[in-house]
């Protein structure tokens, strides 16, 4: 699986120019077909058809799905959406308040909260340390006297680090390329290693999409 920005047609144009490279050997990623069609869930009851575009090295011969950022792996609503019902965890709404304010199941808040909780000073870290890695001149990020709000408050402080590196995005499809999807997820490690000078910079949404 690998992360692409959100719009269609300029991951068709990268893809079909080779410059998406394989997560694992840096090859060039090819057109190979699509995934299965998912429908994704919105604010104010509408819904998204995806279908995300399945891609082949050239190097290894291996596939990978290509998943838009408005999207986490393995969740069916909107990564927008998501983030919403996190913030207002960290702001100290009940589960089934968040439901009914986003008109998702009390159930499916409170997994999601969870597990927020439970990654919550890995993500931290991992925003925390690509933060700096973005923007080496970043003041001390203030701690906001929870785990949960410290790992809201280094997402937030990550994306300004690359709105102000390579131009404002939506801070969730910020969080979902910058996780590689892996936000929620309960797979071990949750997230990709953080940055380091000399690598590639994580997927990061066109400058020329909603500003944070």
């Amino acid at each position: 699986m690998h992360m692409v920005e959100a719009d269609k047609a300029a991951v068709e144009k990268k893809l079909c120019a080779g410059e998406y490279a394989c997560p694992g050997c840096d090859g060039e990623l090819r057109p190979w077909g699509h995934a299965r069609r998912r429908t994704l869930r919105a604010e104010g009851g509408r819904s998204v058809s995806l279908r995300p575009r399945r891609s082949r090295c050239e190097a290894c011969f291996i596939t990978h799905v290509l998943l838009p950022v408005m999207a986490l792996l393995r969740r069916c609503d909107l990564a927008e959406m998501i983030g919403v019902g996190l913030a207002l965890k960290v702001a100290g709404w009940g589960y089934r308040r968040i439901a009914a304010s986003l008109g998702i199941p009390a159930t499916t808040a409170g997994d999601r909260g969870r597990r927020f909780e439970k990654s919550a000073e890995a993500l931290r870290g991992h925003f925390t340390a690509l933060a700096y890695f973005l923007d080496s001149s970043l003041g001390a990020i203030d701690p906001r006297g929870s785990p949960l709000a410290d790992a809201l408050e280094a997402i937030v402080a990550a994306a300004g680090a690359a709105a102000r590196t390579f131009g404002p995005a939506p801070l969730w499809h910020f969080a979902s390329g910058a996780s590689s999807g892996r936000l929620l997820s309960n797979t071990t490690p949750s997230l990709p290693p953080s940055r380091s000078p000399g690598n590639d910079r994580p997927c990061l949404p066109k400058a020329s999409e909603t500003t944070l």
